[in-house]
């Protein structure tokens, strides 16, 4: 009886082993990603140059992570992190937006959250780029709120999704 038990414990397992397989491999076809020209995708990508006004680099860190928590619940980006030079006293914020509406959500978020003077007394921006198609509408936005933007258009490349 226990030797029968044994042999169908490993017989169950091997169907198992085999299904888990099976499931892996059409999971995989079913995410086949597209390739889609840069010119053609609606995303945009904000390059953000930061430096840190002399703060800790501690403090940077912390806040950083603070950030990083508090958009993630509440933005829609699609990337978001910060990126810290060796010396501690620059860093690169890079956020993705699926589209132009989506970074501007995510500026009337930021312009009326808690977090506004905060990012200002930790921050100083240095330059702001804005890769992709930004609408018109994303332009005037950023201009009435006092950003100052270069904006750079695709001239080549593909968004794999």
């Amino acid at each position: 009886m226990v030797l029968k038990f044994s042999y169908m414990k490993n017989i169950l397992g091997a169907i198992l082993v085999f299904i888990l397989i099976a499931n892996c491999n059409t999971n995989k076809s079913n995410k086949e990603l597209k390739v889609l020209d840069n010119s053609d995708s609606e995303e945009i990508t904000f390059i953000i140059e930061l430096n840190t006004k002399g703060n800790e680099i501690s403090s940077v860190k912390e806040f950083t992570q603070y950030l990083s928590d508090f958009i993630v619940e509440r933005e829609p980006s699609t990337v978001y992190g910060y990126f810290m030079s060796d010396d501690g006293k620059r860093v690169t914020l890079i956020e993705r937006y699926n589209n132009s509406q989506d970074g501007i959500q995510h500026g009337i978020d930021f312009i009326n959250g808690p977090n506004f003077s905060k990012f200002f007394e930790i921050f100083e921006i240095e330059s702001f780029i804005t890769i992709g198609d930004a609408t018109q509408e994303f332009k005037q936005f950023a201009l009435e709120n006092g950003f100052t933007i270069e904006y750079r258009k695709s001239i080549g490349g593909y968004v794999r999704r």
